[in-house]
């Protein structure tokens, strides 16, 4: 029988939870509102929807990306239309607890903005994966913490509701709606609106 000491048992965790939890094998997992598979389409969208001359300007110190497609490797994605947008909102205060402004906020983002609880299947049956930072909880929604739940909507819903508010936004600037017919600054502010707000709803 061997007399050589063995190392504790809890030292070998340790080094599991090491390696499990090691940020650098977790490619953008560390952004907790990442959904793997949809937010690098998002990005692949927000890629290909920048103007190529401030691109280039913007990547002219790196010698790994020349192209958008260098960056589309990079990030695992290529630009694609998505059939629904997904977005972390806030369903009650930081401690779990509801006050009636929140449900007001709540009521109007669900019956006139469009958006419903997401669940599983609907990341699933899209191919997508898991949001590394939420949880399944027992009614089948999908959190982030206590206050946080994942909703989703059809894209064409928030195409329409990106397009009204930024409609909205100009006309407090004082510009005139007629200015911006065809003149692509409506579906320019659209793709920028889509692939940053996307997601990435704070909270």
């Amino acid at each position: 029988m061997s007399t050589e000491k063995q190392k504790p048992l809890l030292f070998a965790e340790e080094r599991s939870d090491a390696d499990r939890f090691d940020p650098r094998r977790h490619r953008g997992a560390l952004d907790p509102s990442r959904i793997p598979g949809y937010s690098e389409i998002v990005m692949a969208n927000e890629i290909d929807g920048a103007d190529d001359l401030t691109f280039r300007n913007a990547h002219r110190d790196n010698p790994n990306v020349k192209t958008k497609e260098d960056v589309y490797k990079m990030i695992g994605a290529t630009p694609r239309a998505l059939d629904v947008e997904f977005a972390w909102l806030p369903v009650s205060g930081a401690a779990g607890a509801r006050s009636s402004n929140q449900d007001r906020v709540l009521d109007s983002l669900m019956h006139q903005e469009g958006y419903r609880l997401a669940t599983k299947d609907d990341l699933t049956s899209r191919g997508f994966g898991f949001p590394p930072a939420g949880r399944e909880a027992e009614d089948g929604t999908i959190r982030r913490g206590s206050d946080v739940a994942l909703f989703v909507r059809s894209s064409e819903v928030a195409r329409m509701w990106h397009d009204f508010k930024f409609q909205q936004q100009k006309e407090r600037e004082g510009v005139p709606l007629t200015s911006l017919a065809g003149s692509g600054d409506e579906a320019e502010a659209w793709a920028r609106q889509e692939d940053s707000e996307t997601v990435y709803v704070k909270h």
